[in-house]
């Protein structure tokens, strides 16, 4: 006689457990349950934007990412509810897809779905299935992380006051309101978790309708710039949306979540690279400027056609052409024929950009010199020696150069989550662009004990430079283990040495997406006297080129009143986009204290021209409605 069991695995969610109930058979003959891929099973689960009805929930058996005919299969209820059967092996092994289907799926919010898009969650973890699960899977896709325990450490820092605080809220939190006769001490960031998820949905379909990718390709592409966005995301969301407020701010951040056409044609691009460009990699070189300072400077040339530029060094301690004694720029670069061309997309130093083309530029292994250009490649026959990045660095791109004296730059490139407000947490108020230096040493085992199967390095516990923020990698004391492939890793981070094969495909962040992620959804204000009295400038980014300035109207006023930029209120700045050409200076800059406790007050906006510039501050959206004229939420 086969005698049936019941095991259950609990999958807990902020207020209630999803239960994935194992039926077993005992026994050795077939009977009730049995199936080739083991014991059944039943998973019942969660697919939410809102609560999504009549979506197709399926196991990806084949890890197409597509519901294929042959695949277990499901429905939702119209409260999202789920029961999926499946072998309880295949269940455990494999990614759960919930396809929302325009004109089929309904959301709870917003009606019948108008444009389709698939939600996912990773194989062991589709109890709920939601846009943050969605970006999971799209990590691992993407290849941006080796395995899921990466990736949830990714995007919970990229949500950290929003829902990655210890104890709270996580990733695979069902973020939809509680009874209202719950206690729920969360429910400011559920709100905020709801907003997000649903401005997310939408750019996932209009990321899935606009790349024409499909696959694991279409669903890598998904969170290709979405996840290193939502910091910025999260400070202009405060709750849930209706569906005309969220188009409305979905318009103003598309370019924050939906790759470009650019964007996907980079990566694409490097996927087929076998080798690195010789010009690829830091180079170092010192000169004496006009004013008699002399600077060691850092190039750093990435192969997606991405530059970063620093000063490392100089002798100057009150220096007026880098903000803070030290600056940075970073762009785009070709190299060809002699011609080494930049432009640059944001720069860090008051002088503002400088962009154009160089001739007669020779590259003769490791000099690169001719038109000004004397440097020299950081390299030597250690393998250790050189510059280093993240594989994938569209989220959080950084690199770290390991100097041959035993000395080491760590350098971010952007503030890559920085929501412009004054309540953001210290590390992150102090981080554009931050850069250590510090020493390092390859370390030797104590007597007796065994050398470690790959060399290891320890840096040291106090950098002789912070300069903009407290930078995390490599920690401080921290160590790196050099792999056998020639990558180096830490501690839930792995980096690839550029000039290398394997550094060839590194996709870096720094594209056409890039000013959008930085600017996109941003207010910044001034105080102006049009000669009636003190008013608030409003300036508001809502897209790479697409910039507003309006005035705070007066109390009660309408807000047709509070978007008047006519001359007869005071002159509106000439500023109508973030891209470079217009040939003004656009910087999202730290001030001169690195204090954490400087907080906010680090933070400026200046635009005009070299020796003409306006400052604005960083702010957050108008809470008056007479002031929302750009984004009216």
């Amino acid at each position: 006689m086969n005698l049936t069991t019941k095991k259950r695995l609990l999958l807990t969610t902020v207020y209630s457990a999803s239960v994935l109930a194992l039926a077993a058979c005992g026994g050795s003959g077939g009977g009730d349950g049995d199936t080739p891929g083991g014991p059944a099973a039943t998973l019942e689960g969660m697919v939410i934007d809102g609560a999504l009805g009549n979506a197709k929930v399926c196991l990806d058996v084949n890890e197409n990412r597509v519901c294929d005919a042959d695949e277990p299969s499901a429905a939702t209820a119209a409260n999202g509810s789920f029961k999926l059967e499946a072998p309880e092996d295949l269940l455990a092994a494999h990614t759960v897809l919930a396809v929302a289907a325009a004109g089929t799926t309904t959301d709870a919010d917003y009606g019948p779905v108008k444009k389709s898009y698939t939600l996912a969650a990773p194989a062991g973890k589709g109890a709920l299935i939601s846009p943050f699960t969605t970006l999971l899977q799209s990590e691992l896709d993407g290849g941006r992380s080796a395995n899921l325990a990466q990736a949830e450490i990714t995007l919970s820092n990229r949500l950290v006051g929003t829902a990655g605080d210890t104890g709270g809220l996580t990733v695979y939190s069902n973020y939809l309101p509680l009874p209202a006769e719950a206690n729920d001490a969360y429910a400011a960031k559920r709100a905020r978790m709801y907003g997000i998820g649903q401005i997310l949905t939408r750019g996932f379909a209009e990321t899935a309708e606009t790349s024409g990718l499909t696959g694991k390709a279409g669903f890598g592409a998904l969170g290709l710039v979405a996840t290193g966005s939502l910091q910025q995301l999260a400070s202009q969301v405060s709750a849930s949306l209706t569906e005309a407020q969220r188009d409305v701010l979905f318009a103003s951040i598309k370019d924050s979540l939906v790759p470009t056409p650019a964007t996907l044609a980079t990566v694409a691009a490097l996927a087929t690279k076998t080798q690195a460009a010789p010009i690829e990699g830091a180079w170092t070189g010192t000169k004496t400027l006009p004013t008699g300072e002399t600077v060691t400077e850092l190039y750093v040339f990435l192969p997606d056609g991405a530059y970063m530029h620093r000063v490392i060094t100089t002798s100057s301690t009150t220096s007026t052409l880098f903000d803070n004694g030290f600056g940075a720029r970073y762009g785009r670069y070709t190299f060809a024929n002699g011609t080494l061309t930049t432009t640059v997309l944001d720069a860090a130093e008051v002088s503002g950009p400088q962009a154009g083309a160089l001739t007669g530029v020779t590259l003769n292994g490791d000099q690169l010199t001719g038109a000004g250009l004397n440097l020299s490649r950081v390299s030597s026959a250690s393998g250790v020696v050189g510059a280093w990045v993240r594989p994938d660095g569209s989220a959080e791109p950084e690199v770290l150069v390991m100097f041959g004296d035993g000395t080491f730059v760590h350098s971010t490139f952007y503030s890559q989550h920085d929501p412009a407000t004054g309540t953001a947490p210290a590390l992150e108020t102090a981080r554009y662009p931050g850069m250590r230096k510090g020493t390092y040493a390859q370390a030797v085992p104590a007597s007796g004990s065994p050398a470690p199967a790959q060399p290891v390095f320890e840096f040291g516990e106090t950098p002789t430079v912070a300069f903009n923020g407290a930078l995390a990698v490599p920690s401080t004391p921290g160590v790196a283990s050099l792999q056998a492939d020639g990558s180096l890793s830490m501690t839930g981070l792995r980096m690839v040495k550029l000039g290398t094969a394997a550094s060839a495909k590194a996709y870096s962040g720094l594209n056409e997406a890039t000013r959008s992620r930085i600017w996109s959804g941003r207010f910044f204000t001034r105080t102006v006297n049009p000669g009636t009295g003190n008013r608030t400038q409003y300036l508001y980014v809502r897209g790479p080129n697409d910039v507003m300035t309006f005035w705070q109207a007066p109390t009660g006023s309408s807000a047709t009143v509070a978007c008047d930029i006519s001359s007869t209120n005071g002159a509106v700045l000439p500023f109508t986009q973030v891209d470079p050409s217009d040939g003004l200076l656009k910087q999202f800059v730290v001030g001169t204290g690195t204090a954490a406790s400087a907080g906010a007050a680090q933070r400026r906006l200046n635009i005009g021209v070299p020796g003409t510039v306006t400052t604005f501050t960083p702010a957050g959206r108008p809470t008056d409605a007479t002031a929302r004229c750009a984004v009216p939420l």
